[in-house]
């Protein structure tokens, strides 16, 4: 891939190195802290799996439930639960060797259920206003963020930012290219 012509300083999310972006989507500073980003999202997405097929095995009549039944229900750690069952808090009851059992009424009135993870949710269709007063023209995005013609056109049909055509001129909405071109150095 070419290098870019104009340069981007972002904050690396997994480090929080200030780096040169090569890229508009470059968010990491290297493939090192890329790999870690992208495993800890497989590791977040893979615990909430695991704890939803908990929560799926919880018949809806059962009044008792252990730690770890509440900790995929409720989303509290189990060393908070111990510490609230110790203070005397969540009133158990002690089932044999390593069976503590929570009333799952007396948990419901002090915390919430566990929001369900969502499959990605879809996007919601922006309105924008294409009036040549809240838009910029290609030269005064050229101008503006010393970018190539080319690349600007490159970008609008990467991201399908909209335009509008009014006689020799292309506009484009402010707020979209502002949003993408930030952090660019002018």
């Amino acid at each position: 891939m070419p290098a870019a012509k104009f340069e981007i300083t972002r904050q690396c999310k997994v480090c929080g190195e200030t780096f040169v972006a090569k890229t508009i989507e470059s968010w990491y500073c290297s493939p090192k802290c890329s790999k870690i980003a992208w495993k800890r999202r497989k590791d977040e997405e893979q615990r909430l799996q695991r704890l939803d097929e908990v929560v799926k095995k919880i018949p809806k009549s059962k009044e008792y439930i252990t730690v770890s039944e509440a900790y995929a229900l409720f989303g509290i750690s189990k060393e908070t639960l111990y510490r609230l069952i110790r203070k005397g808090t969540i009133p158990s009851v002690n089932a044999g060797e390593r069976q503590t059992l929570l009333s799952k009424e007396e948990l419901m009135k002090l915390y919430p259920l566990r929001k369900k993870t969502l499959t990605k949710p879809k996007p919601i269709a922006k309105l924008y206003s294409l009036e040549p007063k809240d838009c910029y023209t290609i030269g005064e995005i050229t101008e503006k963020f010393l970018v190539n013609e080319s690349t600007v056109y490159l970008h609008i049909r990467k991201y399908s930012i909209p335009t509008r055509q009014i006689g020799n001129f292309v506009y484009v909405p402010k707020k979209e290219i502002d949003n993408l071109y930030k952090g660019m150095k002018r």
